[in-house]
């Protein structure tokens, strides 16, 4: 059975954001036709019958050993980042693009120091970059997140003879996977807000704010309105669910404590608008159960273009009318199924106005019937499977490799002219080393050749020298010998003895 890895950068436990959550559901929607392992940093409380949960260090775990065993990756955000060794690894990877990261940022870090945060931009840019260059398939959450993410795609030379050919429409390079929604109901096991929170009565009129309080959504004109409506309706009450990330490296969101501190300058603080720390993920029922209406807001810029709110999706769920800024795929849904209304970002009239008419509309019992096509079609079961299909027949994309963009062009020449340095280098030194080697061998053989003739003559002197010796000995010898022969013995005795002594 296929091994599939996912690998989260977002923490998953009983309190997650939207990416944990995310993968936590896509993984679980995978198990029923794969073999799931998610990854998940530090630890976790969850556990799972059907995925095989993980714990890892996000910046300095080492996934190869685990990585080893899959067939197929599934990663986004940092995780090539920390973890580059799994782009060599040569096993298919899925990407998740749900999330425009650099628009968040571009919202998020506006206000920080430019001369920190540009270098950062560049580096973020340089991830998003080499994550699109890995992939071998992409999926993002909407159609209009799509055409934003095949732009990308074809500025790195992704969209090619060869994809193409793989695909003509590109949904095998690249297709939508929406936030989604558990196959089940509302499991609903006590109430959380109305007759139980402070302030918050049994019979209140309670809009939810379903997700966290980012910098780039717009709490305020939602207060706001509120504070309009308040005398016009006295039960009236906003509950935000989140206000702290329960991921720790999430942090310097300014949102949190501006909308806190409009509301108690109204004088609305903990009487008409409540802020939660963070809703666990299995608590969320309780929550929405209550809401009477959903309300979502953000400014007119380019992130709310492409963003795709995943809690508004378990609004959805639930089945509570929803009021939304226009300009993003949530607020297109939002009409065009008449889950609820639109309103102009930052118009307060408007959204006052919008609040009002769902309210005096019936609100959740008026709208219940138009949710069940969209819950229908948005199951995880549903919308997982373009990943699926990938994950049972994946292989590396048809263009691995291929398609080099100018800055790995620069890279490849760059290394093939480090190549011919090096190889010139080499070559003179062995060149160098050969004459070296051989003036050494002519100086050796100089030197062998001077110790022979040295040697030779030496030889040839103490030859000649003993010979000498030899010559004279003999020499005195013959002279002794004709001595003898003319003298009696005692004289030749004596010349023997006078000759030895000369």
């Amino acid at each position: 059975m296929t091994q599939v890895l996912f690998i989260s950068g977002d923490i998953v436990d009983e309190n997650m954001g939207g990416v944990g959550v995310r993968n936590w559901e896509l993984a679980h929607a995978l198990a029923p036709h794969v073999q799931v392992t998610l990854a998940v940093p530090g630890e976790t409380k969850l556990t799972s019958s059907s995925v095989r949960l993980y714990p890892y260090d996000l910046q300095h775990g080492d996934l190869r050993p685990i990585a080893r065993q899959a067939q197929v990756i599934v990663l986004h955000g940092f995780a090539l980042h920390f973890h580059p060794y799994l782009r060599t690894m040569d096993i298919p990877l899925a990407v998740d693009l749900y999330v425009p990261n650099l628009l968040e940022s571009l919202v998020w870090h506006d206000s920080d120091d430019w001369g920190q945060w540009i270098p950062a931009y560049e580096e973020y840019l340089r991830v998003q970059l080499e994550l699109l260059r890995a992939g071998d398939f992409f999926f993002c959450a909407s159609e209009r997140q799509r055409d934003y993410w095949l732009g990308w795609l074809h500025a790195q030379k992704r969209i090619n003879p060869h994809t193409y050919r793989h695909d003509p429409a590109l949904r095998k390079l690249i297709d939508v996977i929406p936030f989604g929604l558990p196959a089940n109901s509302l499991n609903i096991t006590r109430r959380v807000l109305k007759g139980v929170h402070p302030g918050i009565g049994a019979s209140d009129r309670l809009i939810l704010w379903s997700g966290g309080l980012w910098d780039w959504l717009d709490p305020l004109t939602l207060i706001r309105a509120v504070a309009q409506l308040k005398p016009r309706f006295s039960d009236l009450k906003l509950y935000f669910m989140g206000t702290r990330h329960p991921n720790p490296v999430v942090t310097g969101m300014a949102m949190p404590e501006r909308a806190i501190r409009l509301s108690q300058e109204l004088g609305l603080y903990q009487n008409t608008v409540f802020f939660g720390d963070w809703v666990p993920y299995e608590e969320r029922d309780n929550y929405l159960a209550e809401a009477d209406l959903a309300v979502v807001s953000h400014p007119g810029h380019i992130e709310t273009h492409f963003s795709f709110r995943t809690r508004v999706v378990d609004c959805i769920w639930a089945g509570i009318p929803i009021i939304t800024t226009s300009g993003d795929a949530m607020a297109d849904w939002v009409k065009q199924d008449n889950l609820g209304l639109t309103v102009p970002p930052g118009d307060v009239g408007a959204m006052a106005q919008a609040i009002a008419t769902v309210l005096i509309s019936g609100g959740r019992t008026a709208y219940a019937a138009v949710f069940q096509r969209l819950q229908a079609t948005l199951r995880w079961p549903v919308v997982v499977r373009p990943l699926a299909d990938f994950c049972l027949s994946a292989a590396k994309s048809p263009d691995a490799g291929l398609y080099r963009t100018d800055a790995e062009r620069m890279e490849q020449a760059k290394d093939a002219f480090l190549a011919k340095v090096v190889s010139e280098k080499d070559a003179f030194l062995d060149q160098v080393v050969h004459e070296k080697d051989a003036f050494l061998d002519q100086v050796v053989h100089e030197k062998d050749v001077f110790l022979d003739q040295v040697i030779r003559e030496k030889d040839a002197f103490f030859e000649q020298a003993l010979q000498a010796k030899d010559n004279r000995i003999q020499e005195q010898e013959m002279l002794i010998e004709h001595y003898r022969q003319l003298f009696p013995m005692r004289v030749y005795r004596g010349l023997k003895r006078l000759i030895g002594k000369s």
